[in-house]
């Protein structure tokens, strides 16, 4: 009974001894800054970190059809889509994210800011003998050739307080979460252009702008030589404004066939992962991180098509409404410095 209360009094001593240590080399780092070399590493320091991230992304989402391309003439019996589809598509564009943030030892928390911006755009056309478009118009065919321009702009920006944890040698986590705010806009457009040069232009722009918060985890699996896997995700609510419209009108005589709004309240969730490797070299007066992963971003609620289908003036209008998903996702490279 004895050496067993003698283990456990010992077990207890060498814990608290630990964490007292490690408390206390984080203060000495604070107080008298080691030279940086391997054999000293101070990880657990207050720094300031300023990260600025390389975005190389382009949008996905679906519902962008705009016309059919027939390879050959429709029979009599064709009453419905025959050919291939053509949709509008996203190229490839950069953009960056930047943050601020302060850890503070030996307490284990960091209090970040962070901001993302990406601009996308894409253009799109076909032209052939068969070309039927799959939004209607008020100008008759036969159809020589449609259009099709999207563009696309993103700003999101957070404030969420961490809490640092060290399991073991080989892995730190960071759980988080707080405040997160963000505008999207998007704006499509379509000609249409018959075989006389009478064209037609359609014009939809959705955008929401709202806040809410945000949680989320971030992994470092330390695998040697200062390289690591690092992986992240995190989700986020958010309520804000939703605002919908659609222009459809002919340029060559400024005839409106169509001017519709839409605007609600509405509820939007984002979800966030990305994994790549890393290189971090973790030191008492300074810190350096390099970053090369693949990021994928999801929105759910907020792309949406609204389509009103005519009926003659005296009678109601059926609206269509076509929702999808929207995502952004490629290379993520980032710069972190601490100091």
């Amino acid at each position: 009974m004895k050496k067993t209360l003698l283990t456990l009094s010992a077990i207890g001593i060498f814990s608290t001894t630990s964490l007292s240590a490690r408390e206390l080399l984080c203060e000495q780092c604070e107080a008298e800054p080691q030279p940086c070399c391997p054999e000293y590493l101070c990880v657990e320091r207050s720094q300031i970190y300023v990260s600025g991230e390389f975005l190389y992304w382009t949008v996905e989402e679906g519902q962008l059809d705009y016309a059919l391309k027939e390879k050959t003439a429709p029979s009599d019996t064709a009453f419905f889509a025959t050919g291939d589809y053509k949709t509008a598509d996203y190229d490839w564009r950069p953009g960056y994210r930047v943050s601020l943030a302060y850890y503070r030892c030996p307490k284990y928390w960091e209090m970040t800011a962070e901001y993302t911006w990406l601009f996308d755009k894409g253009t799109n056309s076909v032209s052939s003998d068969f070309v039927r478009p799959t939004r209607l118009t008020d100008m008759g065919g036969p159809f020589a050739s449609a259009k099709s321009h999207i563009d696309f702009h993103y700003h999101l920006g957070d404030l969420y307080a961490t809490r640092v944890f060290d399991p073991n040698p080989h892995l730190r986590l960071r759980l988080y979460g707080g405040l997160t705010g963000g505008h999207l806009e998007e704006n499509l457009k379509i000609r249409y252009t018959n075989i006389f040069d009478v064209s037609e232009r359609i014009k939809e722009k959705w955008r929401f702008w709202g806040g809410g918060v945000r949680v989320g985890i971030r992994a470092d699996w330390f695998c040697g030589c200062q390289f690591y896997l690092t992986g992240k995700s995190s989700f986020a609510t958010l309520v804000g404004k939703y605002k919908n419209e659609e222009i459809q009108f002919s340029p060559n005589d400024k005839i409106f066939f169509g001017n519709a709004k839409y605007d609600e309240p509405r509820f939007a969730m984002h979800a966030q992962f990305l994994i790549g490797p890393s290189w971090q070299i973790p030191c008492d007066c300074w810190s350096f991180e390099l970053l090369a992963a693949y990021e994928s971003n999801i929105w759910f609620n907020l792309h949406e098509r609204i389509r009103a289908v005519p009926e003659n003036c005296n009678q109601p209008t059926e609206t269509l409404y076509a929702n999808g998903l929207l995502g952004m996702h490629g290379l993520t490279l980032r710069l972190n410095l601490g100091f």
